[in-house]
């Protein structure tokens, strides 16, 4: 019991804050075995249509999360916009959701936090927040789920299970905010392209 509430107060603490936890990268051990394959997927794909499945993930992510528009590189949290790219803004902006005040530093695109950025971008040579630093520290997070796999193989419902810790908006995120279905999600998949297999 006590893990659980554990849990549950890390997943309050911000939107979107988590990665995966133990018990969400176990599921998706278990996911990927019953697919056959091992840590995400090792198949060989065709490397053209696995490009723009990852481009039509981010894409559908965006979507999801809203800041698929003409600013959405420059959201932050609550929907105001930074001005300067040279660094991830670290502001914590507090908006109500559901009747309670929730407090966060997500920006860009995909609402990436503050402590996200600090913690990914040198592993990836990162030093600004540019709409393309924003797209690869995207892919990061996915990678790091066990869905990057699954994205370039186009087993779609999958891939997003297996992140749906990382972005609220993600059907089944369970922090309490706005989730988009999980058919709407793969419309904007499609539509930017994304080839569903599985």
């Amino acid at each position: 019991m006590g893990y659980v509430v554990w849990r549950d107060w890390q997943r309050m603490e911000e939107p979107g804050a988590q990665s995966p936890d133990f018990i969400d990268q176990a599921e998706n051990l278990f996911y990927d075995a019953a697919e056959g394959t091992m840590f995400g997927g090792t198949e060989e794909t065709d490397m053209g249509q696995a490009a723009n499945n990852r481009a039509a993930f981010l894409m559908m992510i965006r979507t999801a999360e809203g800041t698929a528009g003409g600013n959405g590189y420059r959201t932050l949290f609550g929907g105001g916009t930074f001005d300067s790219y040279a660094d991830h803004p670290r502001q914590v902006i507090t908006r109500m959701s559901n009747g309670k005040p929730i407090s966060s530093s997500a920006a860009g695109a995909y609402q990436i936090l503050r402590r996200t950025y600090d913690r990914t971008a040198p592993r990836l040579g990162i030093t600004d927040f540019a709409p393309e630093s924003q797209d690869a520290i995207a892919l990061e997070l996915i990678r790091e789920a066990g869905a990057l796999g699954d994205v370039d193989a186009g087993r779609f419902a999958l891939a997003v299970r297996k992140v749906r810790k990382i972005w609220a908006s993600m059907p089944g995120a369970g922090y309490g905010q706005p989730e988009v279905a999980l058919n709407r999600l793969q419309a904007a998949y499609q539509a930017a392209g994304g080839v569903v297999n599985g």
